[in-house]
């Protein structure tokens, strides 16, 4: 589902991409991935509409892509069972951009940073991360370039999540 028209031209991919996420992180289900890609037009760069998977996991971002896409973005929900996740690039994520060479961005709903991974410069799985299992495996963090406000939404939903705990 296409929920925004491509209106500005940015100087740099990262101003385009960080422009698009921030407007996921404003409209978009935060139940569920949303994103979008990043196109070279005369001028400069600009972002794609967004669509959204409509599921936890995984947005399908191929109808986007053609010859002029540089990258491409999108959100990581913030579920119980995400969180520990939604702070990394997936697998997925990294080997796409990898295989497309495009650079990848992503806004974690967690802690709402945006970060960028460009596979021609980046290590993947960069980062040891033991999650208390036993188990050490490794992921890739990429780089934070950005930061996405609290949309009033996420603020009443704070607020009322930090109410349900008091009450213990």
């Amino acid at each position: 589902m296409v929920t925004l028209f491509a209106l500005a031209v940015f100087s740099t991919i990262d101003e385009a991409a960080i422009s698009g996420l921030k407007h996921a992180a404003a409209i978009c289900n935060p139940k569920y991935e949303c994103g979008g890609v990043v196109r070279a037009v005369a001028g400069g760069f600009e972002a794609s509409g967004l669509i959204t998977s409509r599921r936890p996991f995984g947005v399908d971002l191929g109808e986007f892509y053609g010859p002029e896409v540089v990258a491409d973005f999108h959100t990581h929900i913030c579920s119980i069972h995400n969180r520990p996740f939604a702070d990394f690039f997936s697998l997925a994520d990294a080997l796409a951009n990898q295989g497309l060479h495009t650079v990848g961005y992503m806004l974690s709903l967690c802690d709402r940073n945006i970060r960028r991974y460009d596979p021609s410069q980046d290590e993947r799985d960069d980062e040891e991360v033991d999650f208390h299992s036993g188990r050490v495996i490794y992921l890739t963090t990429g780089h934070i370039v950005g930061w996405a406000p609290l949309t009033p939404l996420d603020e009443f939903l704070a607020l009322l999540e930090r109410g349900a705990d008091s009450r213990g």
